[in-house]
């Protein structure tokens, strides 16, 4: 599908980023396993009493998606402990008990998130704008392609400086996927202490079949939502799934399918094969191909897509090779 097998690359570079993207693979170097060993007993020891990374909810799950993809085996009760926060967590919020009875579709209200990490009226306050921005830059951390690809400020340096985080931030959207996708990979996506936060995720869904704080849906919100779809054992296969993807493929490629390159330019194809990576649905390896032919020009000679970030392109790269190969290959 590409030209340049990007694999030898990967097998010698060094670092966290690396060991994940080769344990995501099913790739191994003999010093690999000692590493993730060591970053266990790390993570363990930074654990908060609470099961919290730094208070943090985006922290925390990041942590727990970190542990998944590392394929930890000595980390069960940090894995465990963090879900009870990211649970707590998603208890807390006023609209936890209302969201008990939303149905699919049904949240249409521009910014109606049903009460989870909001309200999006409430942004600008200094307090809540520090927290977002925090919270973003931990996205940043452990989600390289998806989360902003600049340090996200706490406060204003004038009245009309846009600092602070992204509206989906403060609307909600980008929280709520993140600590749904984490609960699900940790092995919680059937515990019924989700279901609100599930049914408020499906509730803001789009009659177009994404996700944003207006009504017509935006690809750079519903990535995150897709995300978290695709993470649920059930989830990923069912119309809303389908729905979603559909949004995003043909609101990205429109009209012009025959002519990938020219239009996926400027978008993150990297994030849109990443996400595709964990459905077992048709549409999903149409993503997957037209990313990937749309990336044939962009590939350097040591099989790199460039910066920034290149371990983890090369890495959604070689896991969408994977799923879109040919059985028995």
């Amino acid at each position: 599908m590409i030209p340049c097998d990007p694999t030898p690359w990967l097998m010698v570079q060094n670092g966290l980023p690396a060991v994940r993207a080769r344990r995501m693979l099913g790739l191994h170097r003999e010093d690999d396993a000692a590493f993730v060993l060591k970053q266990e007993k790390t993570l363990a020891a930074e654990q908060d009493a609470d099961g919290s990374f730094g208070s943090s909810p985006l922290r925390t799950a990041g942590t727990l998606n970190l542990l998944d993809d590392l394929r930890a085996t000595a980390s069960a009760e940090t894995i465990a402990r963090g879900a009870r926060y990211l649970f707590s967590v998603l208890q807390a919020q006023p609209g936890y008990e209302r969201a008990r009875d939303i149905q699919p579709g049904t949240l249409t209200t521009p910014c109606d998130l049903c009460g989870f990490f909001g309200p999006y009226e409430a942004r600008g306050e200094p307090e809540r704008m520090a927290h977002g921005a925090d919270e973003m830059n931990a996205l940043r951390a452990y989600e390289p392609l998806t989360g902003p690809q600049s340090p996200v400020r706490g406060e204003r340096r004038s009245s009309r400086d846009r600092a602070g985080p992204s509206s989906c931030y403060a609307w909600g959207l980008i929280p709520l996927s993140y600590i749904v996708e984490a609960l699900c990979r940790a092995g919680y996506g059937h515990d019924a202490r989700l279901q609100p936060a599930i049914n408020a995720l499906l509730g803001a869904q789009r009659e177009s079949g994404g996700w944003c704080r207006n009504l017509g849906g935006h690809t750079g919100c519903s990535i995150h939502a897709i995300r978290a779809l695709s993470a649920h054992p059930a989830l990923r296969s069912t119309t809303y799934a389908q729905r979603a993807l559909r949004f995003w493929r043909e609101t990205q490629l429109g009209e012009r399918g025959a002519d990938l390159a020219r239009w996926w330019r400027g978008t993150n194809l990297f994030a849109a094969l990443q996400a595709a990576n964990a459905f077992d649905l048709p549409l999903a390896r149409e993503i997957q191909r037209d990313a990937l032919a749309a990336l044939v020009p962009r590939q350097r000679k040591n099989g790199t897509f460039g910066t920034p970030h290149p371990v983890e392109r090369v890495a959604a790269v070689l896991l969408a090779i994977k799923r879109c190969a040919p059985a028995g290959h």
